[in-house]
């Protein structure tokens, strides 16, 4: 037998009872600045054995006496959990997990005693599971890995397999995001190659971009220190494309559109990319909403130094970029897509090959998913602790033809 600890700082969320909250602070160390009683903290965590569990709180920095009530709403279980200066670990009881999967246990101050006497609700540090036959049975982020990547939840990717590899010019995809999968912080990218990547983003509740983005042959993540002949050099852009350059996961030229996108809407991708004659090579990425605008119109070109080539690695990924946002789910769907090579011959695009990142090869979270059917095209899903899949890494997806 043994007890787990399964840290806030690294599986919690928030959420609101009512239109607005004062935000908590969820950190590395737990949750702390908690005084509204609106405010509701989860915390996700994998069971995938059935069984009793036994739960208590670790806590720290009790201000004032308080009650938080706990509840599981898929096993209908409630429990009002009283805090004083003197009791740190506090017992919640036992309950009965009857399935596995994800469990979502949800804290929330009482209202009474919040406004009889002021002062903050206390830190949250872990929440224990006791008497754990098998450890393994047992699944969540630790803190061992990393939060940030832990709470923006895993991060899936389809590899296109084409039947030739070689001197492809064009690529062209189409990139749906169903109804309510548009949770802030979703990246649609709806090209990668070998080079960079293109694709769409949700960044805020009022801003929506057509992101294209080139890396610099120089590895670094701080672009003020590439050098003039590794630089990214801007050939053209869209009157309204903003440009740039970016940093913090490599670096190089960054252009994108603000653009209202919509959900249910198939968007088309266009990319382009071949070497030129002066050791260069082009990239071009084109955009077009086919309820607005007839033809593509131009996000922007980029010249990349040091590198001859066509398009390579051709792929397409769903992210999560927001830590904040990792417990709402997301999906993507990838269609029509058509390659043609420095000839114009069509090459066909033969099957798709399913990965994903470190997040959930460490088996950190398991909410990932990916498939295929014949009218929406390839699909992946991510984020929202979903029921597990069993989709592995390296699964290939075919589409009739």
């Amino acid at each position: 037998m043994t007890d787990i600890q399964i840290p806030f700082g690294w599986n919690s969320y928030q959420s609101c009872s009512k239109s607005s909250c004062n935000e908590v602070d969820i950190e590395e160390s737990g949750i702390s600045g908690w005084r509204d009683s609106n405010v509701i903290i989860s915390l996700f965590f994998y069971v995938a054995i059935a069984g009793v569990y036994d739960l208590s709180i670790v806590s720290e920095n009790i201000y004032r006496e308080a009650e938080l009530l706990v509840t599981i709403p898929s096993i209908q279980y409630s429990h009002i959990a009283k805090f004083n200066t003197d009791n740190l670990n506090l017992s919640l009881g036992s309950v009965h997990i009857e399935n596995s999967g994800y469990v979502k246990v949800n804290f929330q101050g009482t209202k009474s005693l919040i406004n009889r006497k002021a002062g903050k609700y206390p830190k949250l540090k872990a929440l224990i599971l006791s008497n754990i036959e098998n450890k393994s049975a047992i699944s969540f982020v630790e803190d061992s890995f990393s939060s940030h990547f832990g709470r923006r939840g895993p991060s899936v990717h389809l590899r296109y397999n084409l039947q030739s590899k070689k001197n492809i010019k064009y690529f062209f995809n189409e990139v749906t995001v169903p109804k309510n999968m548009d949770a802030i912080g979703t990246y649609a990218m709806a090209i990668g190659f070998g080079q960079g990547y293109f694709g769409m983003q949700v960044n805020s509740n009022t801003e929506r971009r057509i992101l294209f983005s080139v890396w610099s042959p120089q590895k670094t993540d701080d672009p003020k220190t590439i050098s003039a002949e590794n630089e990214i050099k801007l050939l053209a852009k869209g009157k309204k494309t903003i440009t740039k350059s970016f940093g913090n996961e490599g670096s190089g030229g960054q252009s994108y559109l603000v653009y209202p996108w919509v959900t249910g809407v198939a968007y088309q991708f266009k990319l382009v990319g071949y070497p030129t004659q002066d050791g260069y090579s082009v990239f071009s990425a084109y955009f077009k909403d086919p309820t607005k605008f007839e033809d593509y119109i131009l996000i922007a070109s980029w010249k990349r130094p040091k590198i001859q080539t066509y398009l390579t690695g051709l792929y397409s990924f769903l992210e999560n970029f927001e830590p904040e946002k990792g417990n709402i789910s997301r999906k993507v769907y990838f269609n029509n897509q058509k390659a043609y090579n420095n000839k114009g011959k069509k090459v066909n695009v033969l099957s798709t090959t399913f990965t994903y990142d470190e997040t959930a090869t460490k088996q950190q979270r398991y909410d990932y998913d990916g498939g295929v059917d014949n009218v929406n095209g390839y699909n992946l899903r991510n984020c929202g602790f979903f029921d597990k899949t069993q989709i592995k890494t390296g699964e290939t997806f075919t589409k009739n033809q």
